[in-house]
């Protein structure tokens, strides 16, 4: 192969050269000949000197390609030595693999073999104690149906025991019943009437328009009424009488007589409670505001321990009120 590149070089070069020879010799005619043989010498040297750089060329190539062989033939030897240990190593592994697959299934047969006696015991044992405990769930069910239809002939005793004392209970309830209703009635019957007569509403109110004189053994007579509920006012007396125990509010208005002094008491059961004393010039008014817990029958009146004289017209500047608060 190297012999037959350096062939198509020479002859590469030598057209090249005849080419150069045939038109240089086509300018002979033109040119001396002394300046040809100077150029066909000049060419001759360069031909020379190229064909010595192709030499070492071609040296460097077979030289470059022998060590490129040489190389490639210690690169073919390394990769068949490589794979030839590569195949003795595979065949080891696979023959260590091999012996490993085999006792590996050896020991999973002889185990389960092992395991499967175990289990096969273990699954003995179980349907033993499962049968065992079958044979006491039936003797229990047995057990508790009996038990069963015993508590419910029990239940059955117990129910008509109860029917019979339920019957008696329930008439013996009914006679007391009827009886504690009928005191109940008579007692709500009484507690109503107490509290109606509880909630009877007590008051007065009176003036007059009549100036009077009164003395220790008379009192003011308020003879004009605005309010008389229960009728404990008496406008002939100026008295009111308790119509029934109670706590009450009891006021009363007075006007003094111009310039005259008016000195007043108010009088429970004639007893002289509150007083009241206006004096100087022109017309004064006094007042009472009392609350007092009085009985069924107690009175209350306006009335003096000397002689007063107390003013009113019909602008009606002399009042007496009260009513029962509880």
């Amino acid at each position: 192969m190297l012999l037959l590149d350096v062939f198509f070089v020479s002859l590469s070069i030598v057209v090249s050269v005849s080419s150069s020879v045939g038109s240089d010799s086509e300018s002979l005619f033109s040119c001396s000949k002394f300046d040809f043989e100077e150029k066909l010498l000049e060419k001759l040297v360069r031909f020379e000197h190229k064909l010595q750089l192709n030499d070492i060329k071609l040296k460097k190539w077979e030289d470059a390609f022998s060590s490129q062989l040489d190389k490639m033939e210690e690169a073919i030897k390394r990769t068949e030595i490589f794979v030839e240990t590569m195949q003795e190593n595979q065949i080891q592994e696979q023959s260590r693999l091999n012996d490993s697959y085999q006792e590996i299934i050896d020991r999973f047969k002889f185990q389960t073999k092992n395991e499967t006696k175990f289990h096969g015991e273990q699954i003995n044992t179980l349907l033993k104690s499962l049968s065992s405990k079958l044979e006491e769930v039936s003797n229990a069910e047995k057990n508790r149906e009996t038990a069963l239809e015993l508590m419910q002939n029990t239940l059955h005793q117990d129910q008509n025991r109860f029917n019979k004392s339920f019957d008696l209970i329930l008439e013996k309830f009914r006679l007391s019943s009827n009886k504690s209703i009928n005191e109940l009635i008579a007692k709500q019957q009484k507690d109503y009437e107490t509290i109606m007569e509880k909630r009877t509403i007590v008051a007065f109110s009176a003036y007059t328009t009549n100036s009077q004189t009164i003395t220790s053994n008379t009192n003011i007579k308020f003879e004009k009424i605005w309010t008389n509920i229960g009728n404990g006012y008496n406008p002939s007396t100026g008295i009111f009488t308790a119509p029934r125990q109670g706590v009450y509010h009891i006021t009363a208005v007075v006007l003094s007589h111009s310039a005259l002094t008016l000195y007043l008491h108010l009088k429970h059961n004639n007893e002289y409670t509150a007083g009241s004393f206006v004096t100087g010039d022109g017309y004064k008014t006094g007042t009472f505001d009392v609350v007092l817990n009085l009985q069924k029958g107690d009175t209350i009146s306006v009335g003096c321990r000397s002689s007063y004289t107390v003013y009113s017209d019909s602008d009606k500047y002399t009042t007496f009120s009260g009513h029962l608060i509880a």
